[in-house]
């Protein structure tokens, strides 16, 4: 009898020493932050809008303006310092310039001259991806982590028009688009409350495509435990 009870002291006073990560296991985070697609360029085929079946080969190379990103997660803390999440993300921005270059004599405006957006050439991206972050010691407070993930996106580019240097005009077809994707994220989170933390972070995006689409995010946010 007297050993069940030492059993059970000892089991109890196991469970009580039991590391805080035990606790609040689960959480949910969101984040909004700014987006900056690199410049890119990529071989192609140019066409005259009355005649599309006459085409001929070319390069483009292409500027984005800064837009904007926001996230939502959910995830579970699989050991100490060890996470997983499910993310979700919308992102909107839209093209700056384009530099349209082809040697065919029938397209002499094409002459890799600037063209500059004037309506249209937006673009919307959604981007599903599963995440490992490793957080560091604690530093003053702050928690430095690292992560990468793995995912795939859903593109719509609009149609576009955009005005050349001598007022000649350039018309960019929209489009869909799905493609897959890794990123690599660093960043730090400082808590608010027992269970409310604040989050700071920078994100590399690579897509898998022809023309090698890269981004970068900077992102602040909010990470809930439960």
């Amino acid at each position: 009898m007297m050993t069940v009870r030492l059993l059970m002291l000892a089991g109890a006073t196991i469970l009580c020493a039991a590391p805080a990560w035990a606790d609040d296991l689960w959480y949910v985070s969101g984040s909004i932050g700014g987006y900056f697609r690199e410049d890119d360029s990529a071989s192609t085929h140019f066409f005259h809008a009355d005649d599309p079946a006459f085409k001929v080969p070319g390069t483009v190379q292409r500027s984005y303006d800064p837009g904007v990103t926001g996230n939502l997660a959910v995830g579970y803390t699989v050991m100490p310092q060890v996470r997983v999440e499910a993310e979700i993300c919308y992102t909107d921005y839209t093209q700056s310039t384009i530099n349209p270059l082809t040697h065919n004599p029938n397209f002499a405006r094409l002459d890799g001259s600037t063209f500059n957006r004037q309506r249209g050439d937006e673009y919307g991206r959604f981007t599903g991806t599963v995440n490992i972050f490793y957080d560091f010691t604690p530093i003053s407070g702050f928690t430095p982590y690292l992560g990468l993930g793995i995912g795939a996106s859903a593109d719509h580019q609009s149609s576009g028009v955009l005005i050349g240097p001598t007022g000649s005009s350039f018309n960019q077809s929209g489009g869909t688009s799905t493609q897959g994707l890794a990123l690599l994220e660093a960043g730090f989170a400082y808590p608010l409350t027992e269970n409310l933390s604040v989050t700071a972070s920078y994100r590399y995006l690579h897509f898998f495509e022809d023309a090698g689409d890269v981004a970068h995010i900077v992102k602040m946010g909010l990470r809930y435990a439960f």
